[in-house]
C-alpha cells in the first residue's frame, strides 16, 4: 500500500474511533440526565463533543 493512502487509513480509523468514544461519553451524559444519576457530568459532555468533532475532522475526505 502506498505510504500516503496508509497513514491517511490511519487517521480515518483514529477518527472513527473518537467518534465512538465521544458518541458514548454523550450517551452517558444523557442517561446520568435522564435517569438523575447523583453527580456532575457536564465536563463529559464537553470532553465528548471535542472528540466527536475532531474524529469527525479526521475522516472528512478532502
Amino acid at each position: 500500500m502506498h505510504k500516503h493512502l496508509k497513514e491517511r487509513s490511519g487517521k480515518k480509523t483514529a477518527g472513527y474511533v473518537m467518534v465512538g468514544a465521544g458518541f458514548l461519553i454523550i450517551l452517558v451524559n444523557a442517561f446520568a440526565y435522564l435517569l438523575d444519576w447523583n453527580g456532575e457530568y457536564t465536563p463529559l459532555l464537553i470532553i465528548g463533543l471535542a472528540l466527536s468533532v475532531t474524529g469527525l475532522t479526521l475522516t472528512r475526505n478532502k
